[in-house]
């Protein structure tokens, strides 16, 4: 039995958003595919066909349809995605930055190195040099004024 594609009806809006994102010149090339795969839905065009006018396969086709057809337009984003768990609380994120505000007690300044081994002493965890790296690119204005401030304490 063939499968029988949900059909797609626009509305105004988001006929115009779609139409936009395909004529955009900045947005995501998947969403610019997306973006293409529903208006051409709409137009009554089959899964199979959209595939080979688009170079796609007709699973893909098929998803996106779908996926606009239960959520509409928010449908043509990505999922979430967990991600690895946080290995450091903000407390602790907040202790790394203000250790490295501080001068080290033995040696001149800080080295990304040096600076990540006391953090392995002081929490006994594990943690890559990349990790406190990104801890400290990740501190905003605020969050260093409040390191800034705990220091004068």
């Amino acid at each position: 039995m063939p499968r029988t594609a949900v059909k797609i009806v626009l509305t105004p809006e988001e006929a115009e958003a779609l139409r936009r994102n395909v004529k955009s010149q900045k947005v995501e090339r998947r969403l610019y595919l997306r973006s293409q795969i529903v208006l051409l839905s709409a137009e009554g065009h089959e899964c199979t066909e959209i595939g080979r006018m688009l170079g796609i396969s007709e699973k893909t086709c098929r998803k996106w349809r779908n996926r606009f057809a239960k959520e509409r337009m928010a449908g043509l984003t990505d999922l979430q995605r967990p991600g690895a768990p946080e290995c450091f609380s903000k407390e602790e994120r907040f202790e790394i930055l203000r250790m490295s505000c501080q001068p080290p007690p033995d040696i001149g300044k800080w080295t990304l190195a040096e600076l990540t081994e006391r953090v392995r002493q002081k929490y006994q965890k594990d943690i890559s040099i990349e990790t406190v790296r990104l801890i400290l690119r990740g501190a905003d204005a605020e969050t260093m004024r409040a390191v800034q401030e705990s220091l004068k304490e």
